[in-house]
């Protein structure tokens, strides 16, 4: 049995990453925590003024993304991990931007969301992949 596949990306250089024509929001490896995390995301992702600044607001801002241009594709970058790999948060996180991603790809509406990790912290992963 094979292990599913990742719903990310992982590359050994996220900070040269580069998609054509995508919008690409780097998320740099000094964003560590949830409220910076969150800040930076609502910030470079243009959530609404409604954006509540916590867990399920934020999964319901990245199933959403409505205010973007739906032409497109949106690619969320890390620089590195926001928390450590042993944070609950971490988890929640993860859970999240799997969903988002798993829910703007089968519709095929866009924008197509893709999340870019370091190849480094892909041990981090481990049984959270889905």
């Amino acid at each position: 049995m094979t292990a599913p596949a990742s719903p990310f990306l992982f590359v050994d250089d996220p900070g040269a990453f580069e998609a054509e024509g995508a919008l690409v929001v780097r998320i740099p490896a000094g964003a560590r925590g949830k409220e910076k995390l969150l800040g930076v995301l609502a910030r470079k992702l243009r959530f609404p003024g409604y954006f509540g600044h916590n867990w399920d607001a934020l999964d319901e801002c990245l199933r959403d993304l409505s205010w973007l241009d739906r032409r497109g594709r949106v690619v969320i970058v890390h620089e590195g991990l926001p928390f450590s790999p042993s944070s609950p948060s971490l988890v929640t996180y993860l859970g999240i931007l799997a969903d988002a991603v798993a829910a703007h790809r089968p519709v095929g509406l866009p924008p197509i969301l893709d999340v870019v990790f370091p190849a480094a912290d892909g041990a981090a992963f481990g049984a959270r992949n889905a």
